[in-house]
C-alpha cells in the first residue's frame, strides 16, 4: 500500500516505530529522549489517537518481548532491525492478549502520558 507520494505505509511508520521502540528497552528513559519520541511522533503526520493506536497495536505488540527476556535489550535498535521485527510481528504473532494485562496497560498508559504531553508545538 502507498501512499500519494508512494511512500509505502511501512516506510511511512519506520521513524514512528523506531522511535516507539524505545519505550521497550530495558533501560530507564530519560526527559530528552521523550521529546526526542514526541518530535518524531509530531513529524510524522499522524493524529495523537492514530499514534496511540500505533504504539498500542503495532509497536507494543512486535517489541513486548524485550520485556519477558532476562536479560533485554538496552541499546537502540537500528532502523533496519525495527523494521524487520516490525514484519516477523505482522506475519507471526496473532493480536497480543497480554494488552489488556493490569502490568502493560499501565505501562502504556504511562508511557503514552509522557508522550502526548509533548506533542503540542
Amino acid at each position: 500500500m502507498s501512499d500519494k507520494d508512494g511512500c509505502t505505509r511501512a516506510q511511512h511508520r519506520l521513524p514512528v516505530w523506531h522511535a516507539f521502540s524505545d519505550l521497550f528497552l530495558d533501560t530507564e528513559l530519560q526527559p530528552g529522549d521523550y521529546r526526542r519520541i514526541a518530535d518524531v511522533a509530531r513529524r510524522s503526520g499522524y493524529s495523537p489517537e492514530e499514534l496511540r493506536l500505533i504504539l498500542e497495536s503495532e509497536v507494543a505488540r512486535a517489541f513486548a518481548f524485550n520485556f519477558l527476556d532476562v536479560a533485554g535489550e538496552w541499546t537502540s535498535w537500528s532502523e533496519d532491525e525495527v523494521r524487520e521485527i516490525m514484519a516477523r510481528s505482522e506475519r507471526a504473532l496473532p493480536p497480543m492478549r497480554w494488552l489488556r494485562r493490569r502490568m502493560f496497560r499501565r505501562f502504556l498508559d504511562a508511557e503514552w502520558r509522557k508522550i502526548s504531553a509533548l506533542l503540542e508545538p
